[in-house]
């Protein structure tokens, strides 16, 4: 009888050095993300590592592209849309659980109140544009700076500043509407 002798593992692809930088300095970011509006770490894990896995597969036409990290950046976003919408949901279930993060809300005198107003807040905040949203959550949610945002996001500085100045005009706008007992 001859003992068998151990299959060998196929050798390893290796990725390019560039798509690993790529991923590495992204995917913490993507999965903070991602997390907040799935309301879940493992399943935002898992969004983001098969938008990477997208990504990886066409990684040379990606490089190719105008702009690779708003590509990129889509690509993961609309994983996580997907994974909403296949949990049967129309928005993320997080958004009522932004408004018991506020700062406001720990010191308020007047708690049921402050917590009204941080749900039409989160109300107001999950309505945004796509774009005005992302801006709104990673500067004011996740504390990212305007660099950051801009090279998460694939977009210029001016352009994230501009967003968050109008999403801000547009939440006001929501907000005093709501307040003065108005619809939008």
């Amino acid at each position: 009888m001859t003992e068998e002798q151990p299959h060998e593992a196929p050798p390893m692809t290796t990725l390019p050095l560039d798509l690993l930088a790529f991923h590495r300095q992204r995917r913490p970011a993507y999965v903070r993300w991602a997390e907040r509006e799935l309301n879940n770490r493992a399943d935002a894990e898992e969004v983001v590592d098969l938008a990477f896995e997208q990504i990886a597969l066409s990684w040379h036409r990606v490089l190719a592209m105008d702009n690779p990290a708003a590509y990129a950046w889509a690509i993961m976003r609309n994983r996580t849309k997907d994974r909403i919408t296949a949990r049967g949901n129309d928005r993320p279930v997080l958004y009522d659980n932004l408004a018991f993060e506020t700062v406001a809300l720990r010191s308020a005198v007047d708690p049921i109140g402050e917590l009204e107003e941080s749900l039409a807040l989160a109300e107001a905040v999950a309505s945004l544009p796509e774009r005005q949203h992302d801006v709104i959550i990673l500067r004011y949610y996740e504390r990212y700076d305007v660099a950051e945002i801009a090279e998460y996001l694939g977009i210029a500085r001016a352009t994230v500043r501009s967003t968050e100045r109008n999403a801000l005009r547009r939440l006001k706008a929501v907000l005093t509407r709501e307040k003065e007992g108005q619809t939008p």
